[in-house]
């Protein structure tokens, strides 16, 4: 069953594989429930709104199989945010306005969440944002990755006890990342008791990465921590034909890139809340679903499975979550349910999730892991939940 080339609106009944005709009498003949994907569905950024598009519909053909939320189905409204701020405020607009969603989610990009954020107040409405964040809070949103303080600590404690103690990092010259990325970086650096060299600031377009990784190396640095944005697959590429010695960490690593790095990302450590390797039956049933029911033929493929980037792991916990918290409080109105996250808990692909006292953060276990040679990640540590540093 592809899912790529859906209708802008879609009423998703449960797929074969969830046995469609257990869904409830009534909930098949109650009015709709509706929840919006506003995602990259062109441009550069296409595949991964496609598996966000692809990870929602998994989650809302099981809830429906399970016979929908308050006794209604579920139905996916999905638009396109081509990558534009302004086309995003448009089309949040009109999901939360005409299409009466109750809650957006999708997005990839800063400018987009906040896009659909400013639309979400006016409708009194969610966003569920499923990337890793600076650490955003506002009463609309909750993000469903790791917040920049839930990344940096567990990574850098390891770090400085097992792999190095000097470091500097390169990273996109963006405001997130010089208000609370490097920051808390430099903080976590130097509590553990290592020392902090240097930031080298790259506009994004930046291609050509030889100047900065020359004076990289010649810092001596033992560690060096990339947070390079928009082309992080050019900038590993780069790094190992430079043949540097230092070891490459990043909070923006998963199987797609190691993939498109063609070998160059091995070693590298990166940090998240989901990496295909997590070992739990959730995560395996999460998998053979998507490959069998979701993805593509063309979809690049670890073993046996299609590539699921974390992305759309986000996406789908974030379904999962703002359902089991709709449930609770009896209602889809914004502000019951917001109420209700803080005491929800789901078994999900990553593990057990919860969510933070103020309903806008993730509580679930923060992953460290190494790409192989098979573009696969070896999980080095899984630490307790961390609580998230809030940036209003």
């Amino acid at each position: 069953m592809n899912r790529r080339d859906f209708s802008r609106t879609v009423l998703l009944g449960a797929a074969e594989f969830l046995a469609a005709s257990t869904l409830s009498p009534f909930a098949r003949s109650a009015e709709p429930l509706k929840i919006g994907v506003l995602a990259p569905l062109s441009g550069p950024l296409t595949r991964v709104g496609q598996t966000n598009r692809n990870c929602a519909a998994l989650a809302v053909d099981e809830i429906n199989a399970a016979g929908g939320l308050l006794g209604r189905p579920l139905q996916l409204s999905v638009e396109d945010t081509q990558m534009s701020t302004a086309v995003t405020l448009e089309k949040a607009r009109q999901l939360f306005m005409h299409d009466d969603v109750a809650m957006i989610t999708g997005m990839v990009l800063p400018s987009e969440r906040e896009a659909a954020l400013q639309a979400a107040r006016a409708a009194r409405k969610l966003v569920v944002y499923p990337n890793f964040d600076e650490g955003r809070c506002d009463p609309r949103l909750l993000t469903t990755g790791l917040a920049a303080s839930q990344r940096i600590e567990p990574l850098i404690a390891r770090l400085m006890r097992d792999e190095g103690r000097s470091v500097c990092a390169v990273v996109s010259d963006i405001g997130s990342n010089r208000k609370m990325l490097i920051p808390q970086l430099q903080a976590a650096v130097t509590r553990h008791g290592g020392k902090f060299l240097e930031v080298y600031w790259l506009p994004f377009g930046t291609r050509d990465y030889g100047a900065v990784l020359q004076r990289v190396a010649s810092l001596n640095a033992q560690v060096v921590w990339h947070s390079i944005g928009d082309d992080p697959v050019t900038f590993v590429k780069q790094y190992r034909s430079f043949a540097m010695k230092p070891l490459l960490v990043t909070d923006i690593a998963h199987e797609s890139l190691s993939i498109a790095t063609t070998g160059a990302s091995t070693g590298t450590i990166g940090v998240s809340s989901y990496f295909m390797s997590i070992d739990n039956p959730e995560n395996q049933a999460f998998l053979t679903r998507y490959t069998a029911h979701y993805a593509d033929a063309r979809d690049p493929r670890l073993g046996s499975y299609a590539v699921v980037l974390p992305h759309g792991e986000n996406t789908y916990a974030g379904i999962r979550l703002f359902a089991e918290a709709v449930r609770s409080a009896g209602s889809v109105d914004a502000e019951r349910v917001k109420a209700a996250l803080p005491a929800v808990s789901v078994a999900l692909p990553r593990g057990r999730t919860g969510v933070s006292h103020d309903g806008g953060h993730v509580l679930c276990q923060t992953r460290i892991g190494q790409a192989r040679a098979d573009n696969s990640f070896s999980i080095l540590d899984s630490t307790d939940p961390v609580t998230p540093v809030c940036e209003g």
